[in-house]
């Protein structure tokens, strides 16, 4: 049986090989609402949902937070604006921190969901994340490949160009340059990546445990 041969991009042939990046992006979610990937994705375990409160607009009967609430078996909510937090507490069991210094329960999981293209310092918020007792996480940023086409438009004769995107964030991303900065700020392990929702990525990884935890478990 031969060997199934990776198809070549035409991009491959008219840039240097220095330039050319590739990344595994699977399309198992593409289409699939949050809430189909994530509720299973939470269940049954002890989550931090970090940007939990859906700023600048928090709608309680939307909410992905409360959603999944009832489907963890811990959610606690991590946020840096606080002004929705008395309206959301009185709905919730968990508790809500807008300081990573005050996150010192252990984890199963922490969920980032359209996040990381908000935050002014990408380094100083990864290292932060990566400070949560916590074994695996999952982030999904906007893609800028699968918005181009209803995103984007530049008007050549007014030499305007239209962009469809939240006032707030501050890039697009793609497969290499979230693969890349998530390399670059953490010790995470990258276990796969996945277009999702339509409209973006999402990225499951996890650390590696201590050398003396790895010990443990081969001795036993």
């Amino acid at each position: 049986m031969k060997p199934v041969q990776e198809k070549v991009s035409p991009l491959e042939h008219a840039h240097a090989p220095y330039f050319v990046q590739k990344v595994a992006v699977g399309e198992e979610l593409m289409g699939r609402s949050r809430m189909d990937v994530f509720g299973p994705l939470c269940e049954g375990k002890r989550v931090l949902h970090v940007g939990c409160v859906d700023w600048p607009i928090t709608d309680l009967k939307n909410s992905l937070h409360l959603q999944l609430e009832p489907l963890c078996a811990q959610l606690d909510g991590f946020d840096i604006n606080t002004e929705a937090f008395t309206q959301m507490q009185p709905h919730l069991k968990g508790r809500l921190f807008s300081r990573w210094k005050d996150v010192t329960e252990a984890y199963d999981l922490v969920l980032v969901p359209e996040v990381l293209e908000h935050v002014p310092d990408v380094q100083g918020f990864l290292q932060s994340l990566n400070t949560v007792d916590a074994a695996s996480y999952v982030l999904t940023v906007p893609d800028a490949w699968s918005c181009w086409r209803q995103h984007f438009d530049y008007s050549s004769g007014a030499q305007t160009f239209v962009e469809v995107v939240h006032p707030d964030h501050n890039c697009w991303y793609t497969p290499y340059t979230l693969t890349n900065v998530l390399k670059k700020y953490t010790p995470w392990t990258i276990e796969g990546m996945w277009f999702f929702n339509r409209m973006s990525l999402l990225v499951a990884a996890h650390k590696e445990a201590p050398a003396e935890e790895q010990a443990d478990e081969a001795a036993q």
